[in-house]
């Protein structure tokens, strides 16, 4: 096994701003020995998970750590909320809706925890054998 290669991003949320966890969980792969497909189904996977935790209307900030090791790409991201009030209801976790099959489709393995009072999501994909 090689050593764990970590990407750390901080960006404040914004459509525009995503397509910089976009490229990085793509160069990640990449470097993985992900193929196109897999790249791009990463890609489409990395934009779910961060666009699942934002609060609508929020703009607070998007913390994203991408790993590989060999085959393995694993993804966390935890949205940090600019606003002052606190949700008013729990958030869906991504076992239930459309971010779910979405997620089922893309990647191995995903799923929804609360970290030091965060949400945080991840991800977990590995590289198809031939």
């Amino acid at each position: 096994m090689r050593e764990r290669e970590t990407v750390e991003l901080s960006i404040p949320v914004g459509a525009d701003l995503l397509v910089l966890a976009r490229f990085a969980a793509a160069t990640i792969a990449s470097r993985a020995g992900f193929d196109l497909e897999e790249i791009d189904d990463l890609r489409l996977a990395v934009d779910e998970l961060c666009v699942s935790l934002i609060e609508e209307g929020d703009h607070g900030r998007l913390s994203i750590e991408l790993q590989r090791a060999d085959d393995l790409v694993e993804i966390s991201c935890r949205f940090t909320s600019n606003s002052e009030v606190p949700p008013s209801a729990p958030r869906p976790d991504l076992s239930e809706g459309l971010s779910d099959r979405i997620l089922d489709a893309l990647v191995d393995e995903h799923g929804k925890r609360v970290d030091g009072g965060l949400q945080q999501a991840w991800l977990r994909k590995r590289r198809v054998r031939q």
